[in-house]
């Protein structure tokens, strides 16, 4: 009983503008999996350098059996309808009185009239666990419908991203106040896991499993490694910043700043593995040894809080054209080798069986990717989803 995640989004730092927004309605629809009778949504402007001013901003629920939006509310903060978020800054809303279950979607309409530079965004690839949609010109939050554009509009920015991204800007998380028994799954990773086909596949099965008994929050960063910050790349907006501090530097922040999670699922290492070689940047080059110890770090860390954790094998990543692979692939082999050997964790996800060709094992299979060899699509992760065994969380 208390106050629990329903969603849960990691901001990422472009640390440059990615598209001003003006006169904009920001309307967002998150699968919650909890019955409870009151919410609270954390602002976020963590990564600008000007305040976030959001004129109107309105919660509502939408039975997933049904077409309209109801139970509407006003969300304040500190009695004020105007939401006025300072650079750098997070908070919560004032609690607001709104009864959901978890047959229902919640649903967050933001309107921001002031043109205002975005310079950080919480992002799916997937969609399908939450999605974003804007309303151009006008205020829409009491509106059932509008006129509907994308992110790939309103942020010129990300334009070259050969994988459309959908965007939420000014909030990072919702909670809701149960008196059930809810149990929290955090998935922390790199972008395996932030673009969420997988994760999207883990709520679907485990929501349907466990109906109001169970929650999931996606702590995935696209780009993230173990132990290296974030590699510089000139041709990404903001030249990597996006990609996060070292997992080893975050894990306990974005795992344990706002839940105690029962179960964590992990997944990192690919980018520790593939980035040196792929981008150049010899000097960072890790070891093995090195590897496992930062794995060890996050497991000490999980258990030292009471959680249990579960490590998952690294997926393959041959691609035509990538001369730099024998050496991050003899990294990928010796660290599997010692993940499907250990004991420390409480359990072993193998999504590289689960999602390799059988007959050239350093290949993802062919309709599993989006195209790179690397990243899973939709069938990539449901396969990955069904390797997670259900019954841990019983």
């Amino acid at each position: 009983m208390g106050w629990k995640t329903a969603w849960r989004y990691l901001p990422v730092n472009y640390n440059t503008s990615i598209g001003i927004v003006s006169n904009i309605t920001q309307r967002t629809f998150f699968k919650n999996n909890l019955n409870g009778t009151k919410i609270k949504i954390r602002f976020s402007n963590l990564f600008s350098n000007q305040p976030l001013i959001l004129e109107n901003v309105l919660i509502g629920k939408k039975d997933r059996a049904k077409t309209e939006i109801e139970g509407i509310r006003t969300v304040t903060y500190q009695g004020s309808e105007k939401i006025v978020i300072g650079q750098r800054k997070e908070f919560y809303s004032d609690e607001i009185d709104l009864s959901v279950s978890f047959r229902d979607d919640i649903v967050l309409s933001i309107y921001v009239k002031e043109a205002t530079e975005i310079c950080s965004v919480s992002s799916t690839w997937a969609a399908r666990s939450w999605n974003t949609r804007y309303g151009l010109n006008g205020n829409f939050t009491s509106e059932q419908d509008f006129a509907e554009t994308d992110s790939f509009d309103v942020y010129p920015a990300l334009q070259d991203d050969p994988n459309k991204a959908n965007n939420l800007f000014g909030i990072t998380e919702i909670k809701v106040y149960t008196h059930s028994d809810v149990k929290t799954v955090a998935l922390f990773g790199d972008s395996v896991t932030h673009m969420s086909y997988y994760s999207d596949a883990l709520i679907e099965k485990l929501y349907e499993c466990y109906p109001g008994k169970i929650t999931v929050v996606n702590c995935g960063l696209g780009g993230n490694r173990l132990l290296r910050d974030a590699s510089y790349v000139p041709n990404v907006p903001g030249g990597g910043t996006i990609f996060g501090t070292a997992g080893v530097k975050r894990f306990y922040h974005d795992i344990y700043d706002t839940d105690q999670p029962e179960f964590i699922l992990l997944l990192i290492g690919i980018n520790d593995f593939t980035h040196p070689y792929a981008l150049r940047h010899y000097d960072e080059a890790v070891t093995y040894e090195e590897y496992q110890k930062g794995i060890s770090e996050l497991i000490n860390i999980a258990h030292g809080n009471g959680s249990k954790i579960m490590i998952g094998t690294i997926p393959p990543f041959r691609h035509e054209g990538t001369d730099w692979f024998a050496p991050a692939e003899e990294l990928r082999q010796k660290a599997n080798k010692w993940i499907r050997k250990q004991r420390i964790t409480d359990g072993i996800i193998d999504f590289d069986i689960a999602t390799r060709k059988a007959d050239a094992p350093e290949y993802m299979l062919d309709d599993c990717h989006l195209g790179d060899g690397l990243h899973p699509n939709t069938e990539g992760g449901k396969k990955m989803s069904d390797a997670v065994p259900i019954e841990w969380f019983e």
